[in-house]
């Protein structure tokens, strides 16, 4: 699975996914809306699944000390030939699972943006969660980004449900499929598990790929409006349950 993410990133824009379309961004900006919430001044963050780091530089504008990380050598390169790079505290190429390189307690907070989108057993995603927890100090944050299970159904069956058998199979534990999806419920058993205090599980872009065609027709200002619904509703079960993107955000107790 680990060549399987590598090989599908060496060829995916990583760097443009959340600025997309309309449809896309709701995910980062109500992420980035939490993390300014919670966040103390000048935490030391690691952003574990970074990704090329859209949320990296993001946080060390905001005068945090960010270390990036990811399993994928291409997106740390990426990260590395940005002109902003030297606003970062440090960069390395590390697998979620394994976070050896850095000592227990290290981190006021932690982040895991991507790896539940891919490791495929609940005993891998709980592995990567404690390994969040042990760098993460105590009192600190660990946020847990996922996809959701009933929404990524919804968006991959084709009219007419032709395809309902192999889309369902696709997204179970075990299946040779590079993408994971899980649901909120399962979520917060995973953070309950490793130890961790729930405070948040958010929808993050709301209904937005369900309605995808309506959100990208919109004009600037029914856009505004359309994120004002989701930051109001975005922890709502119903919401929670029918988003794309998931995230946990949890406390080190």
């Amino acid at each position: 699975m680990i060549e399987q993410i590598k090989n599908f990133y060496e060829s995916y824009d990583e760097d443009g996914r959340l600025f997309r379309d309309k449809a896309h961004l709701p995910e980062y900006l109500t992420t980035v809306r939490y993390l300014d919430k919670l966040l103390p001044p000048e935490s030391r963050i690691l952003d574990a699944c970074a990704g090329t780091g859209i949320y990296s530089f993001y946080l060390a504008e905001k005068g945090h000390a960010v270390t990036a990380c990811d399993l994928v050598e291409r997106h740390i390169n990426i990260i590395r030939s940005k002109p902003n790079a030297d606003k970062l505290a440090e960069t390395a190429v590390c697998n979620v699972l394994d976070l050896s390189r850095f000592g227990a307690d290290s981190f006021d907070a932690v982040l895991c943006m991507g790896a539940m989108y891919h490791l495929p057993a609940d005993d891998e995603k709980l592995r990567a969660i404690r390994e969040c927890k042990r760098v993460c100090k105590k009192g600190g944050l660990v946020a847990l980004s996922y996809l959701n299970y009933f929404a990524a159904v919804a968006a991959e069956v084709k009219p007419g449900l032709s395809d309902l058998d192999e889309v369902l199979a696709a997204f179970e534990d075990g299946s040779d499929c590079l993408w994971k999806a899980t649901t909120p419920a399962k979520m917060e058993r995973y953070a309950r598990m490793a130890g961790l205090e729930m405070i948040h599980n958010i929808g993050t872009d709301g209904i937005s790929f369900v309605i995808a065609d309506k959100v990208n027709a919109a004009s600037d200002e029914a856009f505004e409006k359309w994120m004002e619904y989701i930051y109001r509703h975005c922890e709502e079960p119903g919401t929670v349950g029918y988003s794309m993107h998931g995230l946990l955000i949890a406390r080190k107790e």
